[in-house]
């Protein structure tokens, strides 16, 4: 028999908002149906995320306010994980695994700053056209 999933599961309707930037980081999600989207300072989409995937960890690895904002792309169910559960977990992990993903939420807030910045530069070139 699998053990039951503790974790609290909220629904979002299609355009509910989650979280905004700058909003403290204090939990993490995972996506059980539906889909979220994850955007920009300025309105780029940054990920369209699905079933099965993480979103709102990097602000939480890096101790940073949220960085995104991330909405409800249509009606879905998430499972709000505790940041408690989750650091006993990175407690009890390898250091260097903890250090990968430390890494990784680094980059990931790195490359959505140049993506943005890409992507003004762009509309501001298409403008003058």
């Amino acid at each position: 028999m699998l053990p039951k999933f503790k974790h609290k599961q909220l629904k979002f309707n299609e355009g509910d908002l989650i979280y905004s930037i700058g909003d403290e980081a204090k939990n993490v999600y995972l996506i059980h149906s539906g889909h979220i989207s994850i955007r920009s300072k300025h309105g780029l989409e940054l990920g369209n995320l699905g079933p099965g995937e993480i979103f709102g960890e990097v602000g939480r690895v890096i101790n940073s306010p949220r960085t995104v904002t991330a909405k409800a792309k249509t009606d879905c169910v998430v499972y709000e994980i505790d940041w408690d559960n989750l650091q006993k977990k990175l407690d009890e992990a390898d250091p260097v695994l903890v250090a990968i993903t430390r890494g990784l939420s680094l980059r990931i807030g790195d490359a959505n700053e140049l993506a943005e910045k890409l992507w003004l530069e762009l509309s501001v070139y298409k403008s003058l056209e």
